[in-house]
């Protein structure tokens, strides 16, 4: 499986594989309460996203746009209303809706507090990874990962990253990351993990 960084020309398609990998996730659904909202929102949420990681971090992807991770790299993980603009971020509350937006920010910017506080030095950012379930359990996650993790490693850099899906834990644990913190968003009630490897 060749795992490579993104074309520009690929984002919408790889839009359209983090749409499917989040589909059942909680903070997606939490986001996205209505399943017809959910199909035709997600992607215009995930291209803001991949575009975000085109511009100002790395983006990778397989050769059939199977999955794709989002990386910010280390001392490059604050970013600047005019990055966000520059990504689009700034049109997602009129192109999917502004109480769906202010669910989305409400619960990064809950969790961003606790990144700050954690890992405060430089540190590989997973902004977000997510595999279509119709290429899930054939190792896609982990080879994403591949190519960040080795550099790290190699280099003595903590990466980090969050999950809302029960299911990642133990993925993520697998390899070799270490849970940080636990933590219940307020206002959701979503349940969230912190991770840190290296």
């Amino acid at each position: 499986m060749n795992i490579r960084k993104i074309k520009e020309e690929e984002l919408e398609a790889a839009s359209l594989s983090l749409a499917n990998a989040f589909f059942m996730d909680p903070l997606q659904r939490y986001v996205f309460p209505e399943e017809k909202d959910n199909r035709e929102k997600s992607p215009i949420h995930f291209k803001s996203i991949l575009n975000y990681g085109y511009l100002f971090g790395d983006v990778y992807t397989t050769d059939d746009i199977g999955g794709a991770v989002v990386w910010l790299r280390p001392g490059e993980t604050d970013g600047s209303p005019e990055m966000a603009v520059a990504a689009g971020l700034d049109k997602l509350p009129e192109e999917v809706g502004t109480e769906e937006m202010n669910r989305f920010f409400n619960a990064i910017a809950f969790v961003e507090t606790f990144h700050k506080e954690d890992i405060p030095m430089p540190h590989w950012y997973t902004m977000v990874i997510g595999v279509d379930p119709v290429h899930q359990g054939k190792g896609y996650g982990r080879i994403l990962l591949d190519p960040v993790l080795e550099q790290a490693a190699a280099d003595g850099i903590p990466v980090y990253l969050e999950t809302a899906q029960p299911a990642n834990v133990s993925f993520y644990q697998h390899l070799g990351f270490r849970i940080l913190r636990e933590l219940v968003e307020p206002v959701s009630g979503l349940q969230l993990w912190t991770f840190q490897k290296g």
